[in-house]
């Protein structure tokens, strides 16, 4: 969801624990730790945090990585990831045509909490709706979408793609996580525009889990970063702003980690969240996450000058 906050100069001195685990020999709501690495991660607010190198398979740091909390937009990476899929394993492309005349869409599109991307017309291709929800993070655009994948323009073919969402979360092997939107926003919210669904009252998920998904994801399809490091953009005269702000000429950027991507995110319960992705000159590519922070852009960067000074990717 769009960012709209403040954002304060913090000087970190926390130091956090360093943790492994392993998808396969180690259970997923277990940590192993490790203090070979050396300097502080920065990571105070953070509630949960985590760090991988994107060819391995396990995550190289964590604070209370098994902890499900709350993701908020970042949700859309999933709902994205089930996009691209479909783009694979069936005859749509990215011209296809999304229906969006849902009335309880429209009005989503124009709320000024939860829009980002109005639907002034009752079609937009794939590629339009993937733009506004990776970048803009469009809610509606988001719910649009995860339909379509399913087949449908309604709210049950919402339902039914929510059902896809949690089968490739098992498929991964994420066995405690929850989803019950495309879109990352609670159930109390989604209400009034006719889709909330039985469930938990929103998508939960911990640090370690939204790491490998964010890792599948780039592995997968590797040119995410390539648009998800678009600063804006225009798609039917409306720009999509992207808030990321450790991307070139923004407030928190530093050229040597070369960020680019990858998602950000806020709701009430779920605070500030962020999914970094960087690729040092010389080092492997990193995923970093932040749930619930304060100061997430700075507690991403340090996070990754921590993974490279460790020589840990």
């Amino acid at each position: 969801m769009k960012l709209t906050k403040l954002f304060k100069t913090v000087i970190i001195t926390a130091v956090a624990s360093v943790s492994f685990t392993t998808l396969s020999g180690i259970a997923m709501n277990q940590e192993v730790t490790t203090h070979a690495a050396t300097g502080s991660t920065g990571v105070q607010y953070a509630k949960s945090a985590a760090a991988i190198d994107v060819t391995k398979s396990k995550v190289a740091w964590s604070k209370n990585g098994n902890t499900l909390r709350p993701i908020a937009s970042i949700s859309k990476l999933m709902t994205l990831y089930l996009v691209r899929q479909k783009l694979d394993n069936s005859s749509a492309t990215w011209n296809s045509k999304v229906n969006t005349s849902s009335a309880g869409l429209k009005s989503m599109g124009r709320s000024s909490v939860y829009g980002g991307f109005k639907f002034n017309k009752n079609s937009y291709t794939v590629r339009d709706l993937y733009l506004a929800a990776l970048i803009e993070s469009s809610n509606n655009a988001a719910i649009a979408l995860g339909q379509w994948v399913a087949g449908g323009s309604n709210a049950a073919a919402n339902k039914k793609f929510i059902g896809m969402m949690n089968t490739q979360a098992q498929k991964w092997n994420f066995t405690r996580a929850k989803f019950v939107s495309a879109n990352g926003m609670e159930n109390s919210e989604l209400a009034p525009y006719g889709y909330k669904v039985s469930g938990v009252y929103a998508n939960l998920m911990s640090a370690n889990y939204v790491a490998h998904m964010a890792r599948h994801f780039i592995n997968d399809y590797p040119d995410v970063v390539k648009d998800s490091s678009i600063p804006s953009m225009t798609v039917d005269g409306q720009t999509l702003y992207n808030y990321n702000n450790l991307l070139p000429g923004r407030r928190y950027y530093q050229a040597s980690l070369n960020v680019d991507g990858l998602k950000t995110g806020y709701t009430g319960p779920a605070g500030y969240c962020f999914v970094g992705t960087a690729k040092k000159a010389g080092h492997d590519r990193i995923v970093t996450v932040v749930l619930h922070d304060e100061n997430e852009f700075t507690e991403t960067r340090s996070l990754m000058n921590y993974m490279y000074n460790n020589n840990l990717a």
